[in-house]
């Protein structure tokens, strides 16, 4: 019974069958990721149980072949080796899929991080009971793009406790933020302007967080903040706005002076002007109490404007989406309570300090050529990071990835690809196997024939 079954599993019909569905899988694969992208592809084949037997199949096939062979002769030697090979570089591949890590880190100009931003994806809950102090209360890995809840089949988070659900989920969606008046207390207060003048028209929505939250936009040559008012000026030409009741409330500060140039209420549909540049400020819409959402449209395929989207339930009243690597708070009578859904993250041991990005264009274009980071890195030094020079430290490898441009298309940060492969060694070792495989391949066919030729 067993030789039977050795027979089958070194088979050269189950080896035909093996490869075969290896080139299909791959063959699907290729098509999914130029339909859709590179995560689908990963997710719904590369990763996938089907191609996982496939493997595993493979595997015990290249077992079976060299045991089967037993005993061993001297002309074995590159069979045996090319075999022994392959296994390797599957093994180290295995190690490296379960222990290592692959994911970026983006960090700012004259910033720094400690965190790489994985491809795994958790759903974490922070509680607070008090309005002050938040502690986690729940936290799991999730991987909706295969497991999508549903109206009917949704992921709950403490159902009888909390009544948080997700409820929907869209792996492409185009997303744009809303702003909606809201009847709850603990929020703060939502103001649309606009500030013009002949060459320039900006309009933004300013949203508190809470009553007490000072929230501004920067304009360059002057400043938006909504909430407290402070008793002198920062240095900076600012406008600031606090809400009481139906009026609005304003003090203009200038970057010379420490007392405001001018104060005053103003409403819904009036403007003042701000003495800068001509500037004028106008209330578009006013909102006592405001809260921002995400309205988003499902898509089919992906695009450079599509994200992850899922719908979050509180209650059974209140429903929010969120986009990766994004929060939600919702209040109860008695708390709030934060809910995120990204990528995990995950601490390296050693902060990364960017101290200057360079980058090379093309000439006479805005395409960049090269770009490279000089870090720094608390016991190591100074070092520089190029495109095709990485950065080796603590069994990590950190790869120059790309770079985020600002509003002025000047680079702003600089993003790290972050690696360790604990199975690279095998796979190496696996390589090197399969080349003395092929080097004694060689040598005996050319004995072979040596022998031929005395021994006809």
């Amino acid at each position: 019974m067993f030789k039977k079954v050795l027979k089958f599993l070194a088979s050269l019909k189950l080896a035909v069958l093996v490869i075969i569905s290896i080139a299909t899988l791959t063959a699907i694969g290729t098509f999914v990721e130029s339909k859709y992208d590179a995560v689908a592809a990963k997710k719904l084949v590369y990763d996938s149980i089907y191609m996982n037997i496939v493997m595993g199949v493979f595997a015990i096939n290249l077992i079976a072949v060299m045991v089967d062979r037993w005993p061993w002769k001297l002309r074995h030697i590159s069979f045996i080796c090319a075999h022994v090979g392959i296994l390797c570089i599957m093994t180290g591949q295995l190690i490296t899929n379960q222990f290592g890590i692959d994911g970026s880190m983006r960090v700012g100009i004259g910033d720094e991080n400690r965190f790489v931003s994985l491809p795994q994806t958790d759903v974490t809950v922070y509680a607070s009971y008090d309005g002050t102090n938040y502690s986690k209360i729940f936290e799991k890995e999730v991987d909706f793009f295969r497991t999508s809840p549903t109206p009917d089949k949704p992921f709950s988070v403490y159902k009888d406790q909390i009544g948080v659900k997700f409820t929907n989920y869209y792996r492409y969606a185009v997303a744009s933020r809303e702003t909606v008046a809201s009847d709850n207390p603990k929020l703060g207060a939502g103001i649309r302007f606009q500030i013009s003048n002949g060459q320039a028209n900006f309009i933004e929505w300013l949203v508190q967080r809470n009553p007490t939250h000072v929230v501004n936009i920067d304009l360059g040559p002057l400043k938006v903040n909504l909430g407290t008012i402070p008793l002198a000026g920062t240095g900076v030409n600012e406008i600031y706005m606090k809400v009481d009741g139906n009026k609005i409330h304003y003090a203009l500060f200038s970057k010379d002076a420490i007392d405001p140039r001018k104060e005053g209420t103003i409403e819904e549909g009036q403007s003042i002007p701000t003495g800068w540049m001509g500037l004028e400020l106008r209330i578009l819409r006013y909102l006592p109490r405001a809260e921002e959402k995400w309205k988003v449209e499902q898509r089919s395929q992906p695009t450079p404007l599509t994200t992850e989207a899922v719908e979050v339930e509180f209650q059974g009243k209140t429903k929010h989406w969120m986009l990766v690597n994004d929060t939600v708070k919702f209040f109860a009578d008695d708390a709030a309570f934060f809910v995120s859904y990204g990528n995990r993250r995950f601490d390296i041991g050693f902060p990364i300090f960017l101290n200057q990005f360079h980058m090379e264009k093309y000439q006479g274009t805005s395409r960049a050529m090269s770009y490279r980071s000089v870090v720094t890195i608390k016991d190591f030094g100074e070092h520089e990071i190029s495109m095709n020079e990485p950065l080796k430290h603590n069994g990590l490898t950190i790869y120059q990835a790309s770079f985020q441009d600002g509003p002025m298309g000047k680079p702003v940060a600089s993003v790290f690809s972050i690696n360790k492969d604990p199975g690279r060694w095998l796979k190496y070792l696996g390589s090197l196997i399969m080349t003395l495989g092929i080097i004694f391949l060689f040598y005996f066919r050319r004995l072979g024939t040596g022998t031929h030729a005395k021994n006809p």
